[in-house]
């Protein structure tokens, strides 16, 4: 939703979506060619079966570099341009998102609290301090102090102590990424493996694992005539 209401996007992710739809996509077809080669007995489709993979393990392994090396806090530019936009005055899909996301996952901006003092010209204040985890003189919505007492003056004096909440929201989403870095990663390795065994597999038997025509053993078609 937060998305949908500005014209922010990050470009790099958006051409991984389309590289990832356009494998999967190709994946369908490509298969085809495998299973009706290996049935058939036919090099020409196993040969272009082995091209067909080669061609996506490269694309794979291009879009996970570029991915990795973009790293996730790209992602964070957006989320900021819609925090900009916030106004309290209006119930808009930027407003209605941002509040449930602070309040249900209890956090306030995108890296910080103070996000709201630095983008949003609503919110600017006089001054900002930091003491230990707590933020002083920034102002920052309601949904930042859904926990507080006094939500009042939560929102002009944000601290731990008012009842405000002091991580950022971007930064919650981003440590549940990078805790499942590990497994992502398995996963990716697991699936270039498969694939590089589907390689070997197709060109075995595009070279040497198919009859020719001067060998006597019968080919496929003719195993069920007596």
């Amino acid at each position: 939703d937060l998305l949908d209401e500005t014209n922010a996007s990050v470009p790099i992710y958006n051409s991984a979506v389309i590289l990832i739809l356009i494998v999967s996509i190709s994946s369908i077809f490509i298969s085809f060619f495998g299973c009706c080669g290996a049935y058939k007995e036919s090099k020409c489709m196993l040969g272009t079966y082995f091209v067909l993979i080669l061609a996506l393990l490269v694309l794979i392994t291009v879009g996970a570099i570029i991915g990795m090396a973009q790293g996730v806090g790209k992602l964070s530019s957006p989320f900021l341009d819609t925090l900009s936009k916030y106004d309290p005055s209006r119930s808009t899909a930027i407003e209605t998102t941002w509040d449930q996301i602070q309040t249900d996952m209890e956090c306030c901006g995108v890296n910080w609290p103070k996000d709201w003092m630095d983008y949003n010209t609503l919110y600017q204040g006089d001054s900002f301090a930091v003491a230990g985890d707590s933020y002083l003189m920034a102002k920052v919505p309601q949904s930042c102090c859904a926990a507080a007492v006094d939500q009042d003056l939560c929102m002009v004096t944000p601290t731990a102590a008012n009842g405000a909440f002091v991580q950022g929201c971007f930064a919650l989403v981003q440590s549940q990424i990078e805790h499942h870095v590990t497994v992502l990663g398995g996963v990716s390795i697991a699936v270039i493996v498969i694939m590089v065994l589907n390689l070997f597999l197709s060109f075995y038997l595009c070279t040497c694992g198919l009859d020719t025509d001067q060998e006597a053993r019968p080919k496929k078609k003719f195993y069920g005539r007596p």
